[in-house]
């Protein structure tokens, strides 16, 4: 006799949505066959729009059972997809790039995502090599009702978003979060610049046809930076990366707070401007910018850590003017929030994120902040518990340094801000710790050998333009007196 689960199984499959896999692609023979293969179980029919390959990708996708469209280039990602979803005879569209698969699920569970009567479509996790287009959003919309309404907007980084919302809020629907992952395989170096080139090239097109849309300067500002474990590093470009990040705030402040609200990208422009103007010393800016993304997403567990960081930065500078009493209080908000994150669940409130923003981060800067108070066994304790986590984690092995460091121990220091160095070559912090103090133990070589690193490295870090300004005084002819 079938149980009651069973029983629910079988109805299910007898009354099952339908589902076309949608995909653009071009010489990707490496990989399509693995992208259709991955879903073949879940889906009724395979699409391909072919853009122009010269391979082989054709013959394998059709091998595949899949239906191959032609359909010419013209530097426009919404135009190929949108031709893709005219062809769909689903009740349900999946969205796959060439290079992608999408992670196991049993049929029978992804068929109860799809008849969800409130879902309109779901956010897929997106997932990627280390080190790989760091600038991935963590989720995307990847599965949808097929209806002509819902359609592919802007000619790169290309969003459904926007007709999905408003079709959905029209019937009462929504847009909901999934664990469905899909996992970006990357490709050969040679391709991965080529695309970068051609999508630089279509996204200074878009920026001139779309003047006031806020999304492309948030695009640009992005490929411009470099970060270390989400934190914005000085590197060469950061201030004109910035100012494209400026851009795209300036022009969503003016718009609904509901509408803003929906723009899932949102937390990490206001992130990563927060984080960049930390990174050239501009805290007041840095706080004011995240308390405001805040407003909009108070739960986001990214938002909160980065308004830790930026009240860590600004209580570094000003506690020695600050009252005693609104120091500590400002001290024990900041370690309520960061415990806080420590205690969540892996996706609260249905923010998909990188799991070390909920058990790595929070130790690193709990961390900081007693040492900042003077509390160094309780310092080394958060940064040994972040070392158990990651035993590489170099902001942890730089938050030792400075322990030992504070204790006296200067070659333990110095040993530890080498250590750092070793585990991660981009953690300016440790080079520019390092170095000050082999110049306050005399190691004069060795300091200035770091020092280069750190003008190679880190061109835009404010101290370096100090250390010009401080230059250019000393070599200044004295004024005759009288």
């Amino acid at each position: 006799m079938e149980s009651k689960s069973q029983h629910k199984e079988i109805q299910q499959y007898m009354n099952r949505m339908t589902v076309s896999l949608c995909l653009i692609a071009r010489d990707e023979e490496a990989s399509i066959g693995m992208t259709i293969k991955s879903v073949l179980a879940l889906v009724d029919e395979v699409i391909v729009v072919d853009t122009g390959s010269k391979d082989n990708t054709r013959i394998i996708a059709e091998g595949y059972g899949a239906r191959v469209l032609d359909v010419t280039w013209e530097d426009d990602f919404s135009l190929a997809r949108n031709a893709c979803l005219t062809e769909a005879l689903s009740d349900w569209i999946l969205v796959l790039d060439a290079d992608e698969f999408l992670q196991p699920v049993r049929p029978v569970e992804f068929q109860g995502l799809l008849h969800d009567p409130t879902a309109a479509g779901y956010c897929l996790r997106m997932a990627s090599p280390v080190g790989e287009e760091a600038s991935r959003n963590p989720t995307m919309i990847r599965l949808f009702r097929n209806d002509p309404e819902i359609r592919y907007r802007y000619p790169i980084f290309e969003q459904i978003s926007d007709s999905l919302n408003w079709w959905a809020e029209k019937k009462g629907l929504q847009v909901k979060d999934t664990d469905l992952t899909v996992v970006h395989e990357g490709g050969h170096q040679t391709n991965l610049v080529r695309k970068r080139q051609r999508n630089q090239r279509i996204l200074h097109k878009a920026m001139a046809e779309f003047p006031i849309e806020p999304y492309f300067p948030y695009k640009m500002g992005c490929a411009g930076i470099q970060t270390l474990d989400d934190e914005v590093l000085p590197t060469a470009g950061l201030t004109t990366a910035l100012g494209h990040l400026h851009t795209a705030w300036l022009r969503l402040e003016s718009r609904d707070p509901q509408h803003l609200r929906t723009q899932r990208w949102l937390p990490d422009l206001g992130i990563k401007s927060s984080s960049g103007l930390l990174a050239l010393e501009r805290v007041d800016e840095a706080r004011k910018l995240i308390h405001l993304v805040g407003e909009h997403f108070p739960n986001d567990p990214r938002v909160i850590l980065q308004t830790a960081v930026a009240e860590i930065r600004y209580l570094a500078l000003n506690c020695d003017e600050m009252n005693p009493d609104e120091s500590r209080k400002q001290e024990s908000l900041i370690i309520f929030k960061l415990k806080e994150l420590l205690g969540r669940a892996p996706d609260p409130d249905g923010f998909a994120i990188d799991r070390r923003v909920l058990d790595l981060y929070p130790l690193r800067y709990l961390g900081e902040l007693a040492l900042l108070g003077g509390h160094v066994s309780e310092a080394v304790g958060y940064f040994e518990q972040a070392l158990s986590l990651d035993p590489d984690y170099s902001f942890a092995w730089l938050g030792m340094a400075e322990c030992s460091r504070f204790a006296g121990d200067n070659k333990r220091a110095l040993k530890l801000y080498l250590r750092t160095i070793t585990e991660n070559e981009w953690n300016h912090r440790g080079w520019l710790r390092g170095c000050d103090l082999m110049k306050e133990m005399e190691f004069q070589d060795n300091a200035a050998s770091w020092w280069r690193r750190v003008t190679t490295q880190f061109p835009e870090h404010p101290t370096l333009k100090q250390a010009e300004h401080q230059a250019h005084e000393r070599s200044r002819p004295l004024t005759p007196v009288g």
